[in-house]
């Protein structure tokens, strides 16, 4: 069952809950799409560098080269032509200027080999360079003998050197000049290719990169794409849908609503609204914690839901608070059906993490048309009427009635008054005596909640203290007034009545909570009053929520020095082996066992049982709702030592309270005999 509870949680808000996984995976996704088209980017500038330093080599180093090498063949070629017409020439002026032409080509020559052999070269071009430059040294003897046989008048004979020995020689030159040309050529060539290559290369990589990061933005598109759209229909669920149990919330079930009040008015048929609260749920949270709270509200969830038909609706509008709404009944019947089915199924044991659980609930129902003809109208008064069933005792339903609207108007006054109240001071004790049968005296008074209305007068608990109990301020106010009855009770024992104790009733919000035991050890020392002159009032349904743990602290109280009572035993849910293991010091017989004494031989052998059990136990008893003479004359015979109702005294404030103390009861009421 607590598998089924926690099954119902919904899927779509366990998902939203924990966003924290796609979000990383978006960011990671963002995140090495834009390092890649960082790296991208630096490859591609570094592939373009790459590129550009070798196209620069190509250019600055392998051309240059070239066209230094051309020079050469160049200058090398026209030398070796000028020569010859010099040696055909024999006008003065044309040799002065052949000659000129000669110098300045052999300038030229020396000039660009002076360059080449700056540059870059590889092992085959400074080979080459260094075969030229030994050819050319063999070569330049024979040209100057020529250039001076030329200018010597001796053409003839300058021109057979140049035929046979200069023009061999120079062809050799011109030959390695030649291979220089052709390695140079050739190198250059190479550089440009290889340039063209990577080039390709860093082209390939930026398409290669550039692709990739196409496809991972498309990637992450993908996915963003998909998160949101699933972010829209989560928050849109989120939105219309209980987080806990996935039910429609307030603002969905409006809208249903709203379209089954529709289709009932053009069908004309009925809708019956039920809103349903879960009695004492408080206690749960309070008592076993919220994590088991909410194990109960999708376990309650699940029942209503399976109660219902398919085309019906169930709402959590939040806490404990659910809205059932039965569509398209044509007579009332199927309506109570369905409000009888859910009490039966909520009041049916949990078993939650362990524990046994057991709930009720209370159900306020309105039908359409009679009890309204908007769906405001309808919940208000389904809202009302579910009030009314909860303050009759719970685990009930209440049909909507039209008065019931002044009476929930009156309570939300008395409500606001409430908030006031304690600030005011309107919050007081009046206390009631408990006379000793034996002594004739006034054993111990109970302190008795009363509130003193501006406009209403004096109210009794009934009337508001489970309100206090709903907005948990009965924690607040039952510790100003534990203090307020401690103080009371040590003065009136400091002004001789020693023997005098305090009985002050505790609320189940009070047991359980986590300050009890130091708001009960703070006021006996604020006061001053003895621990044993405390005694604390329980009824049995507060054990009966964790057993084990109220035999704890109760333990923990008495280990103050303080006793401890059940009120209204007999009436409630107790069994005699609880009674058994709970360390109580005194049971108060309810007043239904004594108001039909004398005359109830039944009630007087329950009492007479009771008695006898207290004795076996070791327990005192106080017997309530002494009414008339007859009543205590009945309690007296019966061995009963210690009673209480308004035959002794009524509830009185705390300054009618001496008068009382110092009577003798026995013979007030001549049963000194």
């Amino acid at each position: 069952m607590q598998a089924e509870a926690r099954m119902i949680i919904n899927p779509a808000v366990k998902r939203i809950a924990r966003p924290t996984a796609w979000k990383l995976a978006l960011l990671g996704g963002f995140v090495t799409q834009l390092l890649l088209i960082v790296f991208v980017t630096v490859i591609g500038l570094q592939q373009l560098g790459v590129t550009t330093d070798n196209l620069n080599k190509v250019v600055d180093v392998h051309m240059r080269n070239q066209e230094l090498t051309k020079t050469m063949v160049t200058a090398a070629r026209e030398r070796t032509l000028t020569m010859l017409i010099l040696t055909q020439v024999d006008d003065p002026f044309d040799q002065d200027a052949l000659m000129m032409q000669f110098y300045n080509q052999g300038g030229r020559f020396a000039t660009a080999r002076l360059a080449l052999l700056e540059q870059p070269l590889n092992t085959r071009e400074r080979e080459l360079i260094a075969e030229q430059g030994r050819l050319t040294s063999l070569a330049v003897p024979i040209q100057n003998e020529i250039i001076d046989l030329i200018a010597a008048g001796r053409s003839a004979e300058a021109g057979e050197m140049v035929i046979k020995q200069a023009i061999p020689i120079q062809n050799q030159v011109m030959v390695a000049l030649s291979q220089l040309d052709a390695e140079t050529h050739r190198v250059s060539t190479a550089a440009s290719n290889q340039a063209r290559a990577e080039h390709g290369v860093a082209r390939w990589w930026i398409y290669l990169l550039s692709g990739a990061a196409l496809l991972l933005g498309l990637l992450v598109a993908t996915v963003v794409f998909y998160f949101s759209a699933r972010i829209s229909r989560e928050r849109e669920q989120l939105a219309t849908h209980d987080t806990l149990t996935g039910l429609p919330n307030r603002m969905l079930f409006k809208d249903r609503l709203e379209q089954s009040l529709i289709r009932a008015k053009r069908h004309q048929t009925l809708v019956g609204v039920m809103f349903i609260d879960l009695d004492r749920f408080k206690r749960v949270n309070d008592t076993l914690g919220h994590a088991i709270g909410d194990l109960l509200i999708c376990e309650v969830a699940r029942r209503l839901r399976q109660t219902v038909r398919a085309d019906d609706i169930v709402a959590r509008l939040g806490g404990d608070e659910f809205v059932v709404v039965i569509n398209d009944v044509v007579a009332l019947t199927p309506i109570l059906q369905g409000v009888e089915k859910m009490l039966g199924v909520v009041i049916e044991p949990y078993t939650l993490d362990g524990r046994e659980i057991f709930s009720s609930c209370s159900i306020g129902v309105s039908v359409y048309p009679n009890d309204g003809a908007t769906s405001v109208d309808l919940l208000k008064h389904a809202d009302t009427a579910m009030y009314h069933a909860k303050n009759n005792g719970r685990n009930r339903f209440q049909l909507y009635d039209t008065a019931m609207n002044a009476m929930a108007e009156e309570r939300l006054q008395l409500e606001t008054d409430l908030h006031h109240a304690q600030e005011r001071g309107e919050l007081v004790f009046h206390y009631q005596p408990q006379l000793n049968l034996e002594s004739g005296r006034i054993h111990a008074v109970e302190a008795l909640i009363r509130w003193q209305h501006p406009d209403k007068g004096l109210l009794a608990p009934a009337a508001f203290l489970s309100m206090l109990e709903e907005t948990g301020g009965i924690v607040s106010v039952g510790r100003q007034l534990l203090l307020a009855a401690c103080q009371q009770t040590a003065r009136w024992q400091a002004a001789g009545f020693t023997d005098l104790n305090v009985a002050v009733n505790l609320s189940g919000r009070e047991f359980w909570h986590d300050t009890l035991i130091a708001n009960v050890s703070d006021a006996l020392a604020q006061s001053g009053l003895p621990a044993h002159a405390l005694q604390l009032e329980l009824t049995e349904g507060i054990f009966m929520e964790d057993v084990d743990a109220a035999v704890d602290r109760i333990r923990a109280l008495k280990a103050l020095g303080i006793a401890v009572s059940v009120d209204d035993f007999g009436t409630g849910y107790s069994s005699l082996a609880h009674l058994k293991r709970f360390p109580l010091d005194v049971l108060k017989i309810d007043r239904y066992f004594v108001k039909d004494l004398p005359n109830a031989p039944a009630n007087e052998a329950l009492i007479r049982s009771i008695l006898a059990l207290c004795k076996g136990l070791g327990l005192g008893t106080v017997a309530e709702g002494i009414e008339t003479r007859a009543q205590l004359e009945s309690l007296r015979k019966l061995g009963c030592q210690i009673v209480q109702g308004y035959f002794i005294s009524r509830p009185v404030p705390a300054d009618q309270i001496i008068a009382l103390l110092g009577r003798d009861w026995l013979q007030a009421f001549d049963l000194a005999a």
